[in-house]
């Protein structure tokens, strides 16, 4: 009868309807929020977790050996001894220091490289960083009497420069086909004020275009040894050099409710859906165009408040620091390098930041200034999945008036 045709009918379109609906959705949920974005590529990464040997009982002892020698200031003995140590030990990279004097201070950078036999001019490469010199004072500490002593470091110095020298240990096995540069900067966390981020101001200043052109990611390892490792997306930053950390992070267990390369839960340490405004050694790559990132923890301690804690105290010692947590970062940043995560596929030279994004950075008085933390959300995925929900309900309002209207 036609009528109970044209029923039939509607009524197998609107199924088609809902199912295709349903799919949609189903798919907004499932596909990855924080895909690898251009110029950088989804590369093959669980094939080189098994490869992995950071080891973070090594880091820690460095850490353990850093401090012991004292505060390394610029200028101190204890500074020196670090820099003698770093060009004694890395006989397979090209080690060397680069002096500065800017403001009456004078510090001094230490550049490590290694590039491929066949590398030229325009060799592709990644920089990582960490700054190896303490605070010379404890302005934050509880103790008023000691406020204008200079701290050990352990984790704001030490862990950064610590996971540099157990890279160097290890990269030279990799046989990657780029140059890596390890950059230990002098004078990052000097109380001056207005702040400067002397040393990679100065090396910044000293790069060639051609070096920066060829300069696919610059990455900073700061406060990364707290025993709660909480890292987050760090902003300003190269977004397109964030997104290729989550699936790193993700491979290796540091993503909360994703599973890992072995099919395991991961746990939350890595929250790339957090964004917190930090001022680091990153930003003076980001100024001359290359693409620069911070990894760090700025939650120092147990229930610490963003930089609060231990932070910028005599209470930043060995202790606090764990072989656990350096290996999580330091095995994440080997498989990056490992899977060539951070090299970009094409020649285009990716714009950073536009210039406002990076003023008032003179009137911070502290390293790393905090600016505010947001959550990140996705409303064009909240849309579809309203608007879905709302069509469905308007299809099966169709269905129960055709079913009546039939009846």
């Amino acid at each position: 009868m036609p009528v109970a045709s044209a029923f039939r009918t509607s009524h197998s379109l609107a199924t088609v309807l809902v199912v295709a609906l349903l799919c949609t959705c189903s798919t907004s949920f499932t596909q990855p929020v924080h895909a690898v974005e251009s110029p950088y590529d989804t590369v093959q990464i669980c094939g080189h977790v098994e490869q992995l040997t950071f080891n973070g009982t090594l880091a820690n002892q460095s850490v353990q050996w850093q401090t012991n020698l004292g505060p390394r200031i610029p200028g101190s003995n204890a500074s020196e001894a670090f820099r003698n140590s770093v060009g004694e030990n890395l006989t397979q990279w090209n080690v060397s220091n680069h002096e500065y004097t800017v403001d009456n201070l004078t510090f001094t950078n230490i550049e490590a490289t290694l590039s491929p036999q066949d590398a030229d001019g325009e060799t592709p490469r990644v920089v990582l960083v960490a700054h190896y010199d303490t605070r010379n004072v404890a302005e934050r500490d509880s103790d008023e009497n000691r406020t204008d002593e200079p701290i050990v470091g352990a984790n704001d110095g030490a862990s950064g420069a610590a996971a540099l020298l157990e890279l160097a240990r290890i990269i030279p096995s990799m046989n990657l086909g780029y140059e890596v540069e390890l950059l230990w900067t002098d004078a990052e966390d000097q109380h001056y004020s207005p702040h400067r981020f002397f040393g990679a101001e100065a090396w910044a200043g000293h790069q060639s275009q051609l070096d920066i052109n060829r300069t696919d990611a610059y990455i900073v390892l700061d406060m990364i040894g707290d025993a709660d490792l909480q890292l987050t997306h760090v902003w300003p930053g190269n977004n397109e050099l964030w997104s290729t950390i989550t699936p790193l992070a993700q491979a290796l267990g540091m993503v909360e409710n994703q599973t890992d390369c072995n099919g395991q839960a991961g746990i939350k340490i890595f929250d790339m859906n957090t964004s917190i405004g930090v001022y680091d050694d990153h930003i003076a790559a980001l100024d001359i165009g290359i693409p620069a990132i911070d990894i760090i923890d700025i939650r120092y301690g147990p229930n610490a408040t963003p930089f609060g804690g231990y932070w910028h105290t005599h209470e930043d010692t060995p202790d606090k620091v764990s072989a656990e947590s350096l290996e999580t970062v330091g095995r994440m940043v080997e498989l990056g390098l490992r899977s060539g995560a951070w090299l970009r596929t094409n020649a285009t030279q990716n714009e950073s930041l536009e210039p406002e994004d990076l003023q008032g950075n003179s009137s911070n008085e502290t390293s790393k200034a905090i600016d505010t933390e947001t959550t990140v959300t996705h409303p064009l995925l909240a849309i579809l999945v309203f608007s879905s929900i709302g069509i469905l309900v308007l299809l099966v309002g169709f269905l129960v008036w055709n079913t009546r209207k039939d009846s």
